[in-house]
């Protein structure tokens, strides 16, 4: 966000003051010093004629301890001011605060100061650049920074013995600005790791939102749809013969419109601004399973629904906080499941009865849906979405999925999903691995039985 950017920026600033008036401060000491005659002997024999110090430096004040920090001339404070600025800005304008502290620092050198403190400003530049920049460009300003620091001092006369030692001042300038900048790259690569992985994270949620979200409507949209168009048919069946009958079908039609709408509402809210009303919105679950009946009643289509084992109480109501058997998300995954299983009934076992099994164990909760419809026809079946769908459900909350067809006729539809207390360590899917049998302890990698496959949809 900028103005959090903003804000940081201002807060280095503020932090940077004081460490960039300190350095120039012993840059201007160190210049002061440097201009000792005495510090650094008289001239080199071979150069009789040159002075003892820099150009600007007292000859007579040999034995005094050389100028205050306030007596250089005044380009110096210029290149140190330049510098100070530079140390300040640096993570604000990393690209300009490094070209100020280089030609900061030659200047310096240039006007009598010396290497040491004042290396520190380049450096420290360097470092704010290679964090933000790429390799190929901070590593040649890098390269170049160290022969034009040396070279900016070592011509000076003045500096007697250390004019000898080029390669040393050159070995020495180029570590002190390269470390700092091999750390700032190594800072700008993990950043850049770190940017990498939030984005896959961020890349991971949305896919898992937009697969959840398109699940809901498959199953919303499809059901709904199923059970409108067989009321459909049979208004038009009956339209001439039994008009009341007709009036039924409309209605059922109505109603379940109606409830689709809001379920579909429920779901996009996701893509705006959830108020306090959306938030607390419970989900469906296995408390709406008789309208789920009764719906498809009302369309021709019989199921009945057996209850086996104390029923758990769905979470997240007011007077539930003690009782979390069975989480909303449970409660959803197995009200979808067992949603999707009708809808398949509806669309490819025309006329037949479905059966709903619902098994409250101790440690999972089994939703079973079978039905007497033909066998299938036309060879082995394909996977699709209404299945896929209820596969990731179950597989959402821990638990797994069976569907294929029963040994003589009919289909199979199988959830086991675990409670949290039980809640397996690992996930397994045995999709279309074998027919469970009608024990809820049946362990999932029961070997498959043959002439078993999976449902098109």
């Amino acid at each position: 966000m900028p103005g959090a950017r903003a804000r940081g920026g201002f807060r280095s600033v503020l932090f940077n003051i004081p460490l960039a008036l300190l350095i120039g401060f012993i840059s201007l000491v160190a210049a002061a010093v440097h201009a000792s005659p005495t510090k650094w002997g008289p001239a080199p024999a071979d150069s009789p004629d040159q002075p003892d110090g820099p150009p600007w430096a007292d000859p007579g004040a040999a034995g005094q301890g050389g100028p205050s920090p306030w007596e250089l001339p005044w380009p110096v404070y210029v290149f140190v001011l330049l510098l100070v600025v530079a140390i300040v800005v640096r993570r604000l304008w990393p690209r300009s605060a490094f070209a100020a502290a280089v030609i900061g620092t030659a200047g310096y050198l240039l006007f009598g100061g010396t290497l040491g403190p004042v290396l520190v400003g380049p450096a420290l530049a360097l470092l704010a650049l290679s964090a933000v920049v790429p390799l190929r460009t901070w590593a040649t300003w890098a390269v170049l920074l160290a022969p034009m620091l040396v070279a900016a001092s070592a011509d000076q006369p003045y500096l007697g013995a250390f004019a000898s030692q080029t390669y040393s001042g050159f070995a020495f300038s180029l570590a002190f600005t390269l470390a700092p900048a091999a750390f700032g790259a190594v800072r700008r690569t993990r950043a850049e790791a770190a940017r990498r992985e939030r984005e896959q994270e961020l890349q991971s949620y949305a896919f898992e939102e937009r697969l959840r979200i398109a699940r809901e409507v498959h199953d919303v949209v499809g059901h709904s749809l199923s059970v409108i168009t067989m009321q459909a048919g049979v208004a038009l069946h009956v339209l001439h013969k039994r008009p009341d009958q007709v009036e039924t079908s409309l209605e059922a039609i109505r109603r379940t419109s109606k409830d689709a709408l809001e379920e579909l509402r429920g779901t996009l809210a996701v893509f705006r601004d959830p108020g306090p009303e959306d938030r607390d919105a419970p989900l469906p679950g296995l408390d709406r399973l008789d309208d789920l009946v009764s719906a498809l009643g009302s369309a021709g289509r019989q199921a009945t629904v057996r209850t086996e084992g104390a029923p758990h109480r769905p979470s997240g109501g007011p007077d539930s906080l003690a009782e979390r058997e069975l989480p909303a998300a449970v409660d959803h995954a197995a009200y979808r499941i067992i949603q999707e299983a009708l809808t398949n009934v509806t669309r490819h076992a025309p006329g037949a009865t479905a059966d709903v099994r619902i098994v409250h164990g101790d440690d999972r909760l089994v939703v079973e849906i079978t039905d007497d419809g033909a066998p299938l026809q036309g060879g082995a079946p394909r996977e699709g979405n209404g299945i896929l769908g209820m596969r990731e459900r179950a597989r959402a909350v821990g638990g797994t999925l069976y569907a294929g067809p029963r040994p003589d006729h009919g289909f199979r539809v199988r959830a086991e999903l675990p409670l949290p207390a039980h809640e397996r360590a690992t996930t397994t899917a045995w999709w279309g691995r074998g027919r469970p049998d009608d024990s809820v302890s049946r362990p999932p990698d029961t070997p498959p039985t043959s002439g078993e496959a999976e449902e098109t949809q």
